[in-house]
């Protein structure tokens, strides 16, 4: 070991090549100066220490040591990716084509009130009920997602379907009241809402396949075609078996931790929801409030898109797990910018594909109607323009998706009731100007690095 004199009289006992090696897993890694000196200090150097290496204090000999090492940090790999599963692709895919097929085939239980539905004012009831149950569903479901602790998750659902029905009963009344329309129809608006909020605790809680199976009673009797009494008590059960199952999927849970803030974070979900209602059904309710007749295909167009929402899952979650993967491999701003942007489009056209395929099939498997064409293109750009919102809300993105849907529902609100056009050419071209202005909005902020935090 060498011996350094600084002054006469002064010796160094170790050298400054003894320090470096010492220190040499902290240098290698080191992000600045600053971070080598604080790890001097943390080994008990001061100053005066600094000065037995000829300089004049710990900075100093931090900025020396930071200056003659090569910077090699050690590769730690990448980060786990929180969103892809390590469970088998079939099996991730499979669930998320249940969960497309349970949001579509409860459409079955309209069937069994088909002697129900005498007049348009029963419709009427029953669309707005289920348009004003949605934002409390998806409401619920994003604030139940927002608990970090999956007893929490349960509390919350329990007390949010009781007071979620609760709050639908008053409004099916009035609005049964306001309509004219007899207890049954009220009766059955209570149900819906009741069905639709026991349903989303199931499926938060990842009760899919025992939702499926207590479908199955009022599924069989609606495609069986018995006497259509038959028919009710087959969904009595199935509604019966959905409360149950809600019922046990939400026990044992844990103090809510209910909050203002936890309310507030929930509401832009909740106004989402009311919004897709409302940009959905805009044709049925315009039809029942006078104003034109929607085209025959409407109902399995609305079929088709409730059945591609479980596919829009999966290429959500492959959008996401891909945006994730790219920060970890992409080597400039740039070039992640232009990789998750190709990956957007892509995902984009993929997912336009597969519904196009659902479309296709329920339009087929509905026949051929006066505008056929129409309908198909409706569904698709509005489909294709909640993908992009969901892709967006994904990333943080609420205000802009909520502020074009709101617009754009009170612009073809406003041209249907001042200039009286066929409702369903106001609802296409609303759809493609919502999809044009979400498609160009996500490619130019979700190819920022940050909204992929």
């Amino acid at each position: 070991m060498t011996r350094v004199l600084i002054r006469p009289g002064t010796t160094v006992d170790r050298d400054f090549t003894e320090l470096a090696d010492e220190m040499k897993e902290l240098l290698a890694g080191a992000v600045d100066a600053l971070e080598v000196a604080a790890g001097l200090e943390a080994k008990g150097m001061s100053d005066k220490t600094a000065r037995r290496y000829g300089d004049p204090d710990v900075f100093a000999l931090a900025a020396r040591l930071y200056e003659r090492t090569v910077r090699r940090p050690a590769f730690t790999g990448p980060a786990a990716n929180p969103w892809r599963s390590q469970e088998p692709t079939w099996r991730r895919g499979g669930r998320h084509v249940l969960r497309g097929l349970l949001f579509g085939l409860p459409g079955m239980g309209y069937v069994a009130a088909a002697p129900l539905l005498g007049g348009p004012s029963t419709g009427l009831v029953l669309t707005l009920a289920l348009v004003a149950c949605w934002p409390l569903g998806q409401g619920l479901a994003a604030l139940a997602c927002s608990r970090p602790v999956p007893a929490a998750a349960r509390r919350v659902l329990r007390h949010g379907v009781l007071a979620g029905t609760a709050a639908m009963v008053p409004v099916c009344a009035a609005l049964g009241a306001l309509l004219g329309t007899g207890p049954a129809v009220v009766a059955l608006a209570c149900a819906q809402s009741l069905y639709l909020l026991a349903a989303t605790a199931a499926l938060v809680t990842g009760g899919e396949v025992w939702l499926l199976l207590v479908l199955l009673p009022g599924l069989s009797v609606s495609f069986a075609g018995p006497p259509w009494q038959l028919v009710l008590v087959g969904w009595a059960v199935t509604g019966t078996g959905v409360l149950v199952l809600a019922y046990e999927r939400t026990r044992g849970g844990t103090a809510t931790g209910m909050s203002w803030p936890s309310l507030r974070m929930a509401l832009p979900y909740a106004l989402f929801g009311l919004l897709v209602g409302g940009l959905l059904t805009f044709t049925l309710i315009a039809a029942y409030t006078g104003y034109g007749t929607p085209p025959a295909a409407t109902s399995a167009a609305m079929v088709a898109l409730s059945l591609a929402m479980g596919p829009a899952e999966w290429v959500l979650y492959d959008f996401r797990a891909r945006g994730h993967e790219l920060l970890q491999e992409t080597r400039s701003l740039r070039e992640f910018a232009l990789h998750v942007r190709v990956t957007l489009l892509e995902l984009v056209v993929r997912f336009l594909a597969v519904l196009a395929v659902l479309l296709g099939l329920a339009l087929q498997a509905a026949g051929t109607s006066p505008g056929l064409t129409q309908v198909a293109a409706c569904s698709l750009l509005t489909g294709g323009a909640l993908f992009v919102a969901l892709m967006l809300q994904s990333c943080g993105r609420m205000a802009v998706p909520l502020t074009c849907c709101g617009t754009v529902l009170t612009a073809e609100t406003a041209v249907l009731v001042l200039a009286a056009p066929p409702p369903s050419a106001v609802q296409l071209y609303g759809a493609a100007a919502l999809f044009t202005v979400l498609l160009a909005y996500a490619v130019a902020v979700l190819g920022r690095a940050t909204a992929h935090r």
